[in-house]
């Protein structure tokens, strides 16, 4: 793991713990699993979306710690390939324990790579399957029209990512909602990049880099009292994480970090997840297209 932020009493920030080697934040499996889990429906339906067939050959594009072999093994059938491609030796590891043992393990092929200048040649995969990496790309249309070059004429490329545009966090006041979101990262973050818009994006993007048929899917998710293991696993993480360490809570007047501040300490009989009108939705899209 990257080196731990410490907060006062010495413990990890909330930002550090949602990081993997890479240094970007939600790439940790700390995260990413926790996250799956709880929005397994949600994903797999999604993945779904994508038309994949028995036999395909795919590339799962940051393939993370690869959380979504399995249910790509039974979209493509015995006789299916999968390629898992990821920049980051802490998630290719996880994933290579992950897929140990299973019925599915002569199938994956695991593969070091970002989303840049992918490794293959042309028109190699029927299929590329691409979840929550492209918002941490500055260049996505560049990035897709890779994906179509790998893939063959005909087939398939899916892509699915973050929208918060359409997030709720409550109950909180709607002018501290308001600039809560305008908090989160939409683009350059220091270093790094990462636009937790991009969901209502992916479309435009994909036809921009020519491809055809393309259609797009849009999707909630909800949290509500009484909330699952799953689910309270990743939200105690999240919902501190991001009223406190999302990348624009610097900027905000001192009234507002401080209120946001309070609503997820724990100690506070108050914060959000002690009420129980308590509410977080999430937004997921997905944008599908033929070569």
């Amino acid at each position: 793991m990257a080196e731990a932020m410490q907060g006062a009493n010495g413990e990890r920030s909330h930002r550090s713990v949602m990081r993997s080697d890479s240094g970007l934040d939600l790439t940790s499996d700390f995260w990413m699993h926790r996250h799956f889990r709880a929005m397994a429906a949600l994903y797999s339906s999604l993945l779904g979306e994508a038309g994949l067939l028995p036999g395909d050959r795919v590339l799962d594009l940051g393939c993370g710690s690869g959380t979504h072999f399995a249910w790509i093994s039974k979209e493509i059938g015995s006789e299916g390939k999968i390629v898992g491609l990821d920049s980051d030796d802490e998630n290719l590891e996880t994933a290579r324990n992950r897929i140990s043992g299973t019925d599915y393990e002569s199938q994956v092929e695991l593969r070091q790579g970002g989303l840049g200048k992918l490794p293959f040649e042309d028109g190699v995969f029927d299929a590329v399957w691409c979840a929550g990496s492209l918002q941490y790309v500055p260049d996505p249309v560049g990035a897709i029209e890779e994906m179509v070059r790998v893939v063959r004429p005909g087939g398939r490329v899916a892509a699915q990512d973050v929208e918060m545009h359409s997030m709720i966090l409550g109950p909180m006041e709607d002018e501290l909602l308001l600039a809560l979101k305008g908090c989160l990262p939409a683009g350059p973050d220091g270093e790094d990049f990462v636009d937790w818009f991009i969901g209502h994006k992916l479309r435009g993007y994909f036809i921009q880099a020519g491809l055809r048929e393309v259609r797009g899917v849009m999707r909630t998710r909800e949290y509500i009292h009484p909330l699952t293991d799953d689910e309270r696993g990743f939200l105690d993480v999240a919902i501190p994480y991001l009223c406190t360490g999302s990348p624009g809570i610097s900027e905000l007047p001192d009234t507002h970090v401080q209120k946001l501040q309070s609503l997820v300490h724990s100690d506070n009989p108050s914060a959000l997840m002690n009420r129980p009108e308590f509410i977080f939705v999430e937004g997921r899209a997905m944008a599908v297209g033929i070569r």
